[in-house]
């Protein structure tokens, strides 16, 4: 039979159907046996470790039909040293059984830096220094010297720290500084509000030391300062440099921060002997306060009167709530004399 004669035969054509079914059915149980292979179409939550230990790790993840690799760890004074602190698939990710889950370890023992040399550096240089290599600055001492603010002494467990030395990352360095030449008062911040670690950085930068601290609310995650002593109000307050400030948190959680603000919050009372009554007025605004009774004596016309009282009275450190009132008295400019180069003798209300 030749070859033309076969192809056109029945005997052929039997063949290639025989032929075509059996190659899709070792395609069918080909991709059966993958699907068996590669668990297609059916996959694993990844179970939550986070703050386990490894022993406890080990039984859980096998169980879930996957394994780990503990590929890092890392230093952190939150967590509980030798838990998980991260995880890679996330929680509740779905993947293949036996796939990695990789996770990250918080380490026993903390990442050690080396200190810095902070010696005749100013305390700005010194915290930046020392937050570059992982460390803060602890409690600030000061001394008799003529460099005020400059670095005399770094120290760490009551004793001097040399350059060099390997610490533990996050450390705090004790400093000792020059207290320059008289009193060297320094103005006392207002801390209410802030986080902790922003009340410590702004007292730092003020050249104070964080005194007593007191968590109201028994909280001492997420809290804010909700009172300080000294308190600078009702006035602003002044202390040595060196000294502490003692702070009182409460947790915004429990607390209705945000009206306790808005009612505690200050501003300078402002200086309007002289000033125009547009010019009280824009200044009285631009406080946050409000211009209260305007009292033009004998009828002075607003274009020549001056503000020649106030009242409450002013008072270089004195401090007044937003929203206050503030009454005006205005005389004509030939009534009093004006200048503005020397202090206001205010009369008083008789």
């Amino acid at each position: 039979m030749g070859f033309n004669k076969f192809v056109r035969s029945k005997l052929f054509f039997r063949h290639l159907i025989y032929a075509f079914a059996a190659a899709v059915v070792i395609m069918w149980v080909l991709l059966k046996m993958l699907d068996l292979y590669t668990h297609h179409g059916q996959t694993i939550r990844v179970p939550d470790v986070s703050g386990l230990f490894e022993q406890d790790v080990r039984k859980i993840i096998h169980d879930a039909g996957l394994r780990y690799v503990i590929n890092d760890s890392v230093y952190d004074d939150n967590g509980v040293k030798g838990s998980i602190l991260l995880q890679d698939p996330a929680p509740g990710t779905g993947v293949k059984k036996g796939r990695t889950v990789y996770l990250t370890m918080v380490a026993v023992m903390p990442e050690m830096v080396s200190m810095p040399n902070l010696i005749d550096l100013s305390l700005r240089q010194a915290i930046s220094l020392l937050t570059a290599h992982g460390l803060r600055a602890g409690q600030l001492e000061y001394r008799p010297d003529i460099a005020m603010n400059a670095v005399l002494q770094q120290n760490y467990n009551q004793g001097a720290i040399e350059p060099g030395t390997l610490v533990a990352k996050g450390t705090a360095i004790d400093l000792v500084l020059g207290e320059g030449l008289g009193e060297n008062l320094v103005a006392v911040p207002l801390l209410l509000g802030q986080t902790r670690d922003e009340a410590i950085e702004a007292l730092l930068g003020s050249t104070l030391n964080v005194g007593n601290e007191f968590y109201l609310d028994e909280e001492q995650s997420g809290v804010l300062v909700y009172q300080q002593h000294p308190d600078p109000l009702s006035r602003r307050q002044y202390l040595r440099a060196g000294s502490s400030v003692d702070l009182y948190y409460r947790s915004p959680e429990l607390f209705d921060f945000e009206a306790y603000l808005e009612e505690q919050l200050t501003v300078p009372l402002p200086m309007l002997f002289g000033k125009t009554p547009e010019e009280a007025r824009a200044t009285i605004e631009e406080a946050g306060l409000v211009a209260g009774d305007e009292i033009f004596e004998k009828n002075v016309d607003e274009l020549i009167a001056r503000v020649y009282r106030q009242d409450p009275e002013y008072d270089q450190d004195a401090m007044i709530r937003k929203g206050s009132r503030i009454n005006i008295w205005y005389r004509s400019l030939v009534e009093f004399d004006l200048d503005l180069k020397t202090e206001p003798d205010f009369p008083n209300n008789d």
